[in-house]
């Protein structure tokens, strides 16, 4: 009966260590989330009407730490969310745009989340009257 109870006790114990509440960020990962925008949004913007930036849809953002890989992919929106474990991250964007800013590298700690957001070149030029 003691043999019982204590294996009860270990099945409870374990059972509720192993418990995740739903949408949270487990212990041993962080997440890393942000935007992706290009500008200009059109050939010809007035200085004081500059658009704050198109979503780039579909973009692959690939994460590096020398030990593991990942991959997250923007949505509609321009909006991304991965995890990771907690690390040092080299990002690159997979892209033919320039990135303007956004970081190249990401310390992601245990339980946490962290914003990078990027800004690409859309390449949107004035074209040059031919003579």
């Amino acid at each position: 009966m003691k043999n019982v109870l204590l294996g009860a006790l270990v099945l409870v114990t374990a059972a509720c260590g192993a418990y995740r509440f739903p949408g949270g960020t487990s212990a041993g990962t962080g997440t890393v989330s942000g935007a992706v925008v290009s500008v200009p949004c059109s050939p010809v913007e007035q200085a004081d009407q500059q658009c704050a930036g198109r979503p780039v849809a579909g973009l692959e953002i690939d994460f590096a730490n020398g030990e593991a890989t990942a991959k997250a992919v923007t949505d509609s929106t321009g909006h991304y969310a991965v995890t990771l474990a907690p690390a040092t991250w080299s990002v690159h964007l997979v892209t033919h745009m320039r990135v303007v800013s956004g970081p190249a590298q990401v310390a992601v700690p245990s339980g946490s989340t962290v914003t990078a957001s990027y800004v690409l070149d859309s390449g949107i030029r004035v074209p040059v009257p031919q003579q």
